[in-house]
């Protein structure tokens, strides 16, 4: 199994081509290339088609798909508010590797798990692992990826939403030659390949962990018996002068999501933004559509100092697993909200990926939502770095 990571800066289209598929291929050698991923700045659209085709012939994949990114993301460098585009490609010998694209109109239709398994010619048995990119204009994301994660329960899951664009119709989604400018695409990779996953939303619990005890769809009306107000005005006047500061532009709450754990960290929650405050009630409305009595949550605090630890944290946590079964390739989904406006210098996220985990073939881009799991479920996400790691399965595993 052989990965290959390329970014080209080039204006011309086709002279990017060229130097895309020059590094690829001085990568690979003469492996076949069996999937191909390519990111490309709005401004390629034009010229999209020929673009596409182009790369298609030279690295000769034998499945190619994308997405359009407002930032894109390659081999050591994070390219924002430039044009640039990525390759990322792979031989992965004994994988079946199955494209598909997704409308909306496919979403609506859904009735279960069986309409996935039949649309998309996978089943649960397939032991599959995804890579979904939508374009949020023309599709209801986060229903989509709900959908998904029913029909392939436990299966990780991840990518991004096509950024980018001004307005609708402006986005593009690709598999081979053929571009859309509405619904999703992605590829289902079954056989031996490991998919694991990282994901990094950026935040450090504050406070303790407070049980909901009254909610009204995504109200939290009642926490811990008392008005959710009170119970954040307890939080913070127990933090710093530094940290109440943050409070006032970077708060957020945490959903546990695995409630049978002793104890909860960094990873266990699923971070949401705070959508708005009753001051009749103390209630707190959050951007969050499965708030009911009985979860837990802790309020969260989110800067660049905090995203930089998060994501060192996480990665450090798979240090043994990572150091069995050291992954080969790595795909890097990022919020537009991210990059060199959070952490004041480029290219964060890859550098540190690169420090921990060695040069790894690297591509991915600045989304408008990123999708991938906490604990066994699988969501669309914001300000996130969603980081995907591939490693070979042994035959003896």
């Amino acid at each position: 199994m052989k990965f290959s990571a390329a970014i080209s800066v080039e204006r011309d289209a086709g002279k990017a081509a060229v130097e895309l598929c020059e590094q690829v291929r001085a990568q690979l050698g003469a492996a076949k290339v069996d999937l191909a991923l390519l990111f490309v700045s709005p401004r390629f659209v034009d010229v999209l088609p020929d673009l596409i085709e182009d790369v298609h012939l030279r690295v000769g994949a034998r499945r190619l798909v994308g997405c359009t990114g407002g930032g894109i993301i390659g081999a050591d460098r994070e390219v924002e508010g430039s044009v640039a585009i990525a390759l990322w490609a792979v031989s992965m010998p004994g994988v079946t590797v199955e494209p598909f694209r997704i409308t909306q109109e496919q979403v609506e239709e859904s009735n279960g798990p069986a309409f996935w398994h039949s649309e998309l010619g996978v089943g649960p048995e397939d032991e599959a692992s995804f890579i979904f990119l939508p374009d949020p204009f023309s599709m209801d994301a986060t229903r989509a990826v709900e959908e998904l994660g029913a029909a392939y329960p436990g299966r990780p899951i991840i990518g991004g939403l096509a950024s980018g664009a001004r307005q609708a119709g402006e986005n593009r989604v690709w598999i081979g030659e053929k571009v859309y400018d509405s619904g999703a695409v992605g590829v289902a990779l079954m056989g031996p390949v490991r998919l694991r996953v990282i994901v990094s939303q950026g935040c450090r619990p504050i406070g303790e962990p407070l049980i909901i005890t009254k909610a009204q769809r995504n109200v939290i009306v009642e926490l811990a018996n008392q008005p959710p107000v009170v119970a954040l005005q307890e939080t913070l006047k127990a933090l710093s002068e530094q940290d109440r500061q943050l409070a006032q532009q970077a708060l957020f709450v945490g959903r546990v999501i695995n409630e049978y754990q002793a104890e909860f960290h960094r990873g266990d929650f699923l971070i949401r933004n705070i959508v708005g405050l009753d001051p009749n009630n103390g209630a707190i409305a959050i951007g969050d559509r499965e708030i009911h009595s009985g979860q837990t949550i802790q309020f969260q605090l989110r800067d660049g100092a905090t995203a930089n630890e998060d994501l060192r944290e996480l990665i450090e946590r798979q240090k043994t697993a990572l150091a069995k079964s050291p992954p080969q390739g790595a795909l890097l989904f990022s919020c537009l909200g991210r990059g060199e406006n959070l952490f004041g210098l480029p290219n964060h996220d890859v550098s540190l990926i690169h420090e921990k985990l060695g040069a790894l073939p690297l591509a991915g881009f600045f989304c408008n939502g990123e999708i991938g799991p906490v604990g066994d479920k699988v969501f669309v996400h914001g300000f996130t770095s969603v980081l995907g790691l591939f490693e070979p399965i042994e035959k003896s595993e």
